[in-house]
């Protein structure tokens, strides 16, 4: 088990300073000095702004249709929605199926010359950062935006630079039957911490829903209180693995007795006859915001613009809560659809502001790999 643990660190370690340093680029390459072979495009636009209008607002006003196929970067849904898209539309489009952490890496090295249209993943706060440093499109409002549920229009951001279609738990608790009963199983988050057992789950740094799972926390409890619970918990045992689909079989294998697995892993585990049960907290589950956002780079505005108008519909997310595959378990924010039956229907989220995620995403990133390495 400790070589195991150590194998997991090293890649949280390459990882984070992979991060680290495309970051570092991307604050340089901000202030000038962008090169590439979209670099002359951007110095042109940027010339040409009206004072006060930034890049994003600019792109906004753009409904040109080049012709050119636009790229999809993200994890869920992906490879399956942009056919569907192709097909309903005729706008050409090819899925880049990347994992939360894979995919703002790629964007923060492409920056000098963008190959994406359009990101669709969880985490807010993580698209609320590429936001306040101009990646995106701001200001455009689509057609069906009204569409959106009364708790979608909570979570849509007053610059439109993204747009939510969708919720689910980051983690729920599960626990290996043959290992824990159900009366000494966590049912809180406080018990989860408090867990006399190897307990796990997936890196922030590189899992799309692990950063909003780990700022939950942090934002309910409080950095300094977090971090204290955190710290305990790592010297009780706590196992963290690069995704979910690897903690799931942790808690199978009995490496780790609980786990805070992201929902559609949980489930899916369960519904397969595994020998593992779901608590989905009566405090809530730490909540995973899918939200899609346009480059305001992207090379064909009129077929970005469809997509989201695509995506807002209630017959699209209806494609999506009907999968045979718990990958359709989640809370649509789209009027007139339902949720997916199997999972918990009066399950609420624990989901920090964006503006908050996006501020402290480093700071909680770094706080968590150091500890991972002691």
């Amino acid at each position: 088990m400790e070589a195991i643990m150590k194998i997991h660190m090293l890649r949280n370690i390459i990882w984070l300073g992979l991060l680290s340093v495309i970051l570092l680029l991307s604050a340089c390459g901000s202030a000038g000095n962008v090169t590439g072979t979209g670099a002359s495009a951007t110095d042109e636009r940027t010339s040409a702004l009206t004072p006060g209008t930034s890049e994003g607002e600019a792109a906004a006003d753009s409904d040109e249709d080049t012709g050119e196929t636009i790229y999809l970067y993200g994890n869920d849904f992906v490879d399956f929605i942009a056919p569907k898209f192709t097909e309903a539309t005729g706008y050409k489009m090819e899925a880049v199926h990347y994992g939360g952490g894979e995919a703002l890496a790629k964007i923060e090295a492409e920056q000098g010359n963008p190959q994406w249209d359009i990101l669709m993943m969880d985490g807010h706060g993580s698209v609320r950062n590429l936001g306040d440093r101009d990646f995106l499109m701001t200001g455009w409002k689509p057609e069906n935006l009204d569409n959106l549920t009364a708790q979608g229009k909570e979570y849509l951001p007053e610059d439109l630079a993204y747009f939510p279609i969708g919720i689910h738990a980051a983690a729920v608790i599960a626990y290996n039957t043959n290992l824990v009963n159900a009366e000494n199983a966590p049912k809180s988050w406080e018990e989860f911490f408090a867990f006399s057992g190897t307990v796990g789950h997936a890196d922030p740094a590189v899992a799309a829903p692990a950063y909003p799972l780990v700022s939950a926390f942090f934002d309910k409890w409080g950095v300094e209180e977090a971090e204290r619970k955190y710290t305990e918990r790592f010297q009780k045992g706590l196992n963290i693995y690069p995704k979910n689909g690897p903690v799931g079989k942790a808690l199978l294998s009995g490496e780790i007795q609980v786990a805070a697995l992201q929902e559609h892993n949980a489930y899916g585990l369960k519904m397969a006859g595994e020998p593992v049960e779901v608590i989905w907290p009566d405090e809530g589950a730490p909540g995973s915001l899918r939200v899609m956002a346009i480059s305001k780079d992207t090379r064909n505005p009129a077929a970005s613009k469809a997509f989201i108008e695509f995506m807002l519909k209630p017959e699209t997310q209806k494609l999506l809560t009907s999968m045979e595959s718990t990958d359709g378990f989640f809370t649509p924010l789209i009027e007139g659809v339902p949720s997916a039956e199997g999972r918990r229907q009066d399950g609420t989220f624990l989901l920090p502001p964006a503006k908050w995620a996006s501020e402290h995403e480093v700071e909680i990133k770094t706080w968590f790999a150091d500890q991972n390495i002691q």
